[in-house]
Order: structure tokens, then C-alpha cells, then sequence
């Protein structure tokens, strides 16, 4: 990659990968599976669409931010993990204090579990959160900050792995390895090696939403992000192989979806083995094919795109909230599912929109929202 090239497909692939959520989560009123809201009645196509992003949307999600990592080690160098903290743990810890406890309110009335005003449920909900707790885990960046767990996580993946990162800038056996991996096809599955291995020896005992299982699954995804802008060839592979990763995620979520929800256990080690490395094939073969399909088709600059790709973050850390108090009156209503799906994703994404434009024109909210404070001069 040449010095100071901007790729733009990254650019575009983040406003995609981040975009989805909105669509995502609009449509958790809707399935079957346990959230905060739900809908009386439930969607087959809801459950499919729920069903198959889940299984690489946070995946593809971490591997951009193992990209922006890379560029932001490049720009920031001594500053980096204070611009860090600043990007992820100030929002972070903002959100747990102001964005979350909404949710949890309107999760609580719709439940009948609570019957009064806010400021009542407030004054209760420390209390709440500390009766009820997931014990000395990862697990807590949940419990805590709900969807913004991901500051959380990135952040401690980003100084677990710093000095892994960094070695790999200088010549020793480690970057030599990555170079000649980088070589043919093969060697852009040797990442879920390591992957299929740990979900086999920590998902039986850590299998919790947001365990350490979930942790190194999602590491591997943020280290070859990270690995993929060091070395070119790993770049041009997936690009020149695109269509194979469709071929390999689309039959590897069919095989998931036919045989859900066995393919999360095993009879044997052999059976629980193969399951693992079906399901990490499948969430590294949609990656990498959205990866490749970037490259191919959106490798243009537009003039919304450095507006749209500053947004994202505050985009990220409201989306949910705003979602779910929308949410909870649109589903009372007596009107189809299709319908509520459409108020709910066009009204959450247009009043998120204009709290945007409020926030930044703000310095004090684009701090807490990570964003770079405005040089007023």
C-alpha cells in the first residue's frame, strides 16, 4: 500500500457494517429469540435475517476496527492509547450512566416487572445492577453498557494485543511467517486454526454471550484485520478469491441453519470439532467476501462519505437506545409486523440523525460521543 493512499472501500465497508445495526436491531422485536422488547407476534423472516448476520456482523465489525487500528497506531504513535481511552472508554462509561438506563426502564415496563415513573426506576437501578450481576467476567462490559459492550472489548483487545501488533512491524519470525502465509490461498485459513481450538476448549465452560469465548473469537477477527494492512498479498487474495468466500459462507450457513440448534454441540470431540470449524468458517468466509466485495465495487470517493464515516461512532452508541423507546410504543399498536418493522427503522434512523446534528456542534457532547473536539478558530 502506498504511503498515505486512502482506501476508500474501507471507509465505505465501515458505514455499511455499522448501518446494519440499525436494520439489525429493528428487527430483534421481531424474532424469536430473547431481547430487552418484544412484539406479540413474531416473523419467520425476522428470525433469518436476525439468524444469519449474527454470525458474522460483529465479526466483520471487529475486523474493520483491527483495520483502524492499524491507520491509528500510523497517525497517533505516542498518543495512542490516550486517544483510545478518549474514543472508547469516555463513551463507554457516558453511555452506561445516560444512554442505558432507558433501555432497561422501557425493557422493565414492557416485562411488567416495574410500574412507575423513570425517576423512580433510577433511584433503583444501581441496586438492580449489582443484585443481579455475571460475577468477576467479560460478561460485565454487557451487563453494564448493554450494545456498547464493544468500546469495552475493543479497548482491552487493543492492550492485550498492542505488543503483538507492534512486533509484527519489525523483522523477526513472527512477521516472517505472516509474510509467507500471505503467499497463496491457503494461508488465509490459518487464522481460524487458532479460533476453532479455543472455542472447543472455552465455549463448553465460557459460553456465555460476551465470555472469554467470545473474546478470542473476536480477537482473531481484529488481528487479521490488523495483519491485512501490513501485508498487501492477504488484500489481493481475498479480492481475487471473493466469490469463493460467498460459495464457502453460503453453503456453511445452510448447513448451520438445517441443523440449529445441534451445531452448537457434539456427541463426541470429533462432532463438537467439526461444528466449531463450520461455524468460524462461515463467519470468516462472509468477512472476507465483504471484504473482497469492497475492494471490487467501492473503491470511489463521494462527498458524503467523510460526513457519513465522522457519524459513526455517535451513530453506534445512540442507535439502540433510540431504537427501543421508539420501539416500545410502535409495538403496542395494532398494525402489521412489516409495518412496525418500517416506523421503527425509518423513525429510529431520522431522530438519530438530528440528535446527531445537535451533537456535533457541541464540543462537550462530541467528547463523550468520541468524537475530535471542533477548533472554534
Amino acid at each position: 500500500m502506498k504511503n498515505n493512499e486512502r482506501l476508500y472501500y474501507l471507509d465505505w465497508l465501515r458505514v455499511l457494517a455499522f448501518g446494519l445495526l440499525f436494520i439489525f436491531h429493528s428487527a430483534r422485536f421481531f424474532d424469536d429469540y430473547g431481547w430487552h422488547l418484544k412484539n406479540e407476534e413474531h416473523s419467520m423472516l425476522a428470525n433469518i435475517l436476525v439468524g444469519f448476520t449474527h454470525g458474522w456482523r460483529m465479526h466483520l465489525i471487529f475486523f474493520i476496527s483491527g483495520v483502524g487500528t492499524y491507520f491509528a497506531l500510523k497517525s497517533r504513535k505516542g498518543a495512542f492509547i490516550k486517544d483510545r481511552f478518549t474514543r472508547l472508554i469516555v463513551p463507554y462509561l457516558f453511555g452506561i450512566v445516560l444512554l442505558v438506563p432507558p433501555q432497561k426502564y422501557y425493557e422493565f415496563l414492557q416485562n411488567n416487572w416495574f410500574t412507575g415513573q423513570f425517576s423512580e426506576f433510577i433511584m433503583g437501578y444501581p441496586t438492580g445492577l449489582m443484585e443481579h450481576h455475571p460475577g468477576a467476567t467479560l460478561e460485565w462490559t454487557g451487563h453494564l453498557g448493554l450494545h456498547i459492550w464493544y468500546l469495552a472489548f475493543l479497548f482491552v483487545m487493543t492492550l492485550v494485543y498492542l505488543p503483538l501488533v507492534k512486533a509484527i512491524s519489525k523483522p523477526n519470525f513472527l512477521s516472517k511467517s505472516l509474510k509467507f502465509f500471505s503467499r497463496n490461498l491457503m494461508g488465509l485459513f490459518v487464522f481460524i486454526l487458532p479460533v476453532i481450538l479455543t472455542e472447543v476448549w472455552l465455549r463448553p465452560t465460557h459460553g456465555d454471550y460476551l465470555s472469554w469465548a467470545d473474546f478470542f473469537q473476536y480477537s482473531m477477527f481484529f488481528l487479521v484485520g490488523y495483519f491485512f494492512m501490513v501485508f498487501d498479498n492477504y488484500r489481493s487474495l481475498v479480492k481475487k478469491y471473493t466469490y469463493l468466500f460467498l460459495a464457502l459462507g453460503a453453503a456453511s450457513s445452510w448447513y448451520i441453519f438445517t441443523r440449529y440448534p445441534e451445531i452448537n454441540q457434539g456427541e463426541t470431540m470429533l462432532i463438537t470439532l467439526i461444528n466449531a470449524g463450520i461455524r468460524i468458517t462461515s463467519s470468516y468466509s462472509w468477512v472476507l467476501f465483504f471484504f473482497g466485495l469492497s475492494q471490487r465495487k467501492l473503491n470511489f470517493n463521494s462527498r458524503y462519505l467523510s460526513r457519513l464515516n465522522t457519524g459513526i461512532l455517535p451513530f453506534y452508541i445512540l442507535h439502540q437506545t433510540v431504537i427501543i423507546v421508539i420501539g416500545f410504543y410502535v409495538v403496542s399498536t395494532n398494525l402489521g409486523i412489516l409495518t412496525k418493522f418500517l416506523i421503527i427503522l425509518t423513525t429510529s434512523l431520522i431522530s438519530t440523525i438530528l440528535l446527531y446534528q445537535i451533537i456535533k456542534r457541541v464540543n462537550a457532547l462530541r467528547f463523550v460521543f468520541g468524537m475530535k473536539i471542533l477548533n472554534r478558530k
